[in-house]
């Protein structure tokens, strides 16, 4: 027998205490940070917003996730101006109906009877692609002009690229990242947790991605250690590792603002997406029941 053996097979305790929930406690105001903070400020270099007091615009009954991301992304550009925006929910529902066929009729359902399928069936309150949401929101003829900022493209993020996730909330001002959200994120009580990591069994039994929901966030911000957002109403702590593990996609939306301050950047974007609007569907496409060419691109 080898003397160096011994150690049984791993086990797991889901009770176990995680180093992750407690990163709050163990911030270091010297290390380099930008962006949405924990203390409801956004840290841009040595200029200091306030997040202003809002409603929540996400997770209150309605499935407007992705609209309410990219309000909140907003929220970052105008911090950038030094300027205050604090969107509404009526504000989020507008956008959401126009990048989904999500409607009103004139009068919100009660938000408590959503879950009823007849409910949302009737508004088709089903949510929307978060690719095709950003389609139209750099669209030539501005469908969402006076809703969001005017924005001039949007750019993939690579995955598993946190370094692009940094450089795209340091550059453009944030990130939109659809989430597989795993149950693992509430607590015993069922509420959500302020930090988001995985556990130390991994992403299985109820932190098996996509077990809780499927979700978008605004990430505009981030610490040496975590990426911050605001869902629910409050700032939410993600870890490097739940973002490796729950990102389905991730996305940043260029403000032309940004792209005028780096016309080689902003020319090389034009000139490519000019490309792509003149372009055939690729060969190894499959083919769609729509057509390709055009505005349904970009």
């Amino acid at each position: 027998m080898d003397a160096l053996a011994g150690r049984l097979a791993a086990e797991t305790d889901i009770r176990t205490l995680q180093m992750a929930q407690y990163s709050g406690f163990l911030d270091d105001p010297t290390v380099p940070r930008h962006g949405l903070q924990p203390d409801g400020r956004f840290h841009l270099g040595d200029v200091l917003v306030d997040l202003p007091a809002g409603e929540p615009v996400g997770d209150v009954g309605f499935q407007n996730c992705v609209p309410a991301a990219m309000a909140l992304l907003a929220q970052s550009w105008y911090a950038a101006a030094k300027e205050q925006y604090s969107p509404t929910l009526e504000d989020t529902l507008k956008i959401y109906e126009k990048v989904s066929p999500f409607r009103r009729d004139g009068a919100a359902p009660a938000r408590t009877a959503l879950p009823v399928s007849g409910e949302r069936e009737a508004h088709n309150d089903f949510g929307t692609s978060l690719l095709l949401a950003l389609k139209v929101w750099v669209h030539r003829e501005q469908p969402l002009a006076g809703l969001l900022p005017e924005a001039s493209a949007f750019l993939e993020i690579e995955p598993r690229n946190l370094d692009q996730l940094r450089d795209a909330i340091q550059r453009f001002g944030g990130v939109l990242l659809g989430l597989g959200l795993p149950q693992s994120i509430k607590d015993s009580s069922g509420a959500l947790r302020d930090s988001w990591f995985v556990p130390g069994y991994g992403s299985v039994y109820d932190a098996t991605p996509g077990s809780l929901s499927s979700h978008c966030v605004a990430v505009t911000g981030y610490s040496q250690r975590e990426f911050f957002c605001v869902t629910a109403g409050r700032i939410r702590r993600l870890s490097q590792e739940f973002l490796l593990t729950y990102v389905e996609e991730a996305y940043t939306v260029t403000p032309p603002a940004v792209l005028d301050g780096n016309p080689a950047l902003r020319d090389r974007i034009h000139a490519d997406l000019e490309d792509i609007r003149r372009a055939d569907r690729p060969a190894g496409m499959p083919a769609f029941n729509h057509r390709w060419r055009g505005g349904n691109i970009m």
